[in-house]
């Protein structure tokens, strides 16, 4: 969760505006620490991983069947999982890394304003792929080095299955390489493999296994994610060129430079509701928030939490129903809530409704939160702020 820091009150607020210079620098500078952050993290995790897969027992015997799993069936299961969360608009597990409590809040995506919707969605797929392709490297490198600085015995163990019974499961593992005779799977190698747990039994002909656990790693971990890499970086790049380009076009000044039309649009804010209301709970609020909301506005007529994972269907009764989406004020507008806003139809008038509470109080936001959600609300079609009291 982005908390906005009460320390940029002073600063002029058009610095911040979508597509200025200012924000556009800072922007990329958390692009590059953000990625570099994540490069280090993949690969030192990879480098951990590898060595924990290659370690293998005192006698430096190793599993094949394990480092199979690792090394071949992970990153490819990883891979597929990756392309059906991208497809269905949701993020990976850099999507949880980015926005978990332990990662620097100065780095956070949510928190500027170019990072909503599709583009954010491209930023997060790139920074995934990135995460992977150095997790790939450092599980690779590892195992370099262990080869070359130590006797690695590649064995097999299986109570059920035989040579077999493995050898076509490997062949077709080995496809895209046939080019590559020397990693090429064979029966005799598996059957030597599997006995060379027999002290002095053909150590020399396991040892040939590791070219084609390298293969594993080059066909189905590094050169897939750096072909992900170059498509996820062409897209996002393409498409904030194009959203940087129109942007503006649309906001080229026509007046003075202090001007009004210099200025984001913002959504109006308004302090009654036109009569019976559907709370939608986006962040789920105490006790104390709720009776605040009763107190201020009414009763609503249905009170469910907004999430993610379902649309919500409104409760109009055949009369007449606004619709009132809670948020904490204090957090940045996140992509994900915009697409489901765009979803909700079939209510008269439509708010977002920013508050700030603690554990016991509800206080308005400030100025600068309450700015951010205007600005978020006008990119929405007949979204407006909904605040408690009388304008003042």
């Amino acid at each position: 969760m982005l908390i906005l820091d009460c320390a940029i009150l002073p600063l002029d607020l058009s610095l911040f505006h979508h597509g200025s210079p200012a924000l556009t620098n800072l922007s990329h500078s958390i692009d590059t620490k953000t990625t570099t952050t994540l490069s280090f993290f993949g690969l030192s995790l990879g480098v951990i991983i590898g060595v924990g897969a290659l370690s293998g027992d005192d006698q430096g015997r190793v599993n094949l069947l394990f480092l199979l799993l690792v090394f071949a069936f992970l990153p490819v299961l990883s891979l597929i999982i990756s392309l059906i969360l991208a497809s269905l608009k949701m993020n990976g597990i850099t999507g949880v890394i980015v926005n978990s409590p332990l990662w620097p809040k100065d780095l956070s995506p949510t928190q500027f304003k170019f990072k909503f919707g599709p583009q954010r969605r491209l930023w997060m797929f790139f920074q995934s792929q990135v995460f992977s392709l150095a997790f790939a490297l450092g599980s690779i490198l590892v195992y370099l080095a262990l080869l070359l600085g130590t006797d690695v015995n590649f064995v097999w163990r299986s109570t059920l299955l035989e040579a077999t019974d493995l050898l076509p499961a490997l062949n077709l593992i080995s496809a895209p390489w046939l080019f590559w005779h020397d990693a090429q799977p064979s029966l005799q190698l598996l059957q030597l493999s599997q006995n060379s747990r027999i002290a002095g039994q053909a150590s020399a002909y396991s040892e040939n296994w590791w070219q084609f656990i390298l293969a594993a790693q080059l066909s189905y971990n590094l050169l897939p994610r750096v072909f992900l890499l170059l498509i996820a970086r062409w897209q996002y790049i393409a498409t904030t060129g194009a959203s940087n380009k129109h942007t503006s076009q649309e906001c080229a000044p026509t007046q003075d430079a202090h001007s009004l039309d210099n200025f984001p649009v913002l959504a109006n804010i308004v302090y009654t509701l036109p009569g019976r209301y559907q709370l939608l709970d986006w962040s789920r609020s105490p006790i104390h928030c709720q009776s605040f909301i009763t107190i201020s506005f009414g009763k609503p007529v249905v009170q469910t939490e907004l999430s993610p994972l379902g649309l919500i269907e409104i409760a109009n009764g055949g009369r007449p129903t606004s619709i009132v989406v809670l948020v904490k004020s204090w957090n940045a507008p996140l992509g994900e809530l915009k697409d489901i806003l765009a979803t909700l139809s079939g209510a008269e008038s439509k708010y977002i409704l920013p508050l700030d509470w603690g554990e016991s109080t509800v206080n308005v936001p400030s100025p600068v939160h309450l700015k951010e959600w205007q600005r978020f609300a006008a990119t929405l079609s007949n979204w407006e702020i909904l605040q408690p009291g009388e304008h003042s």
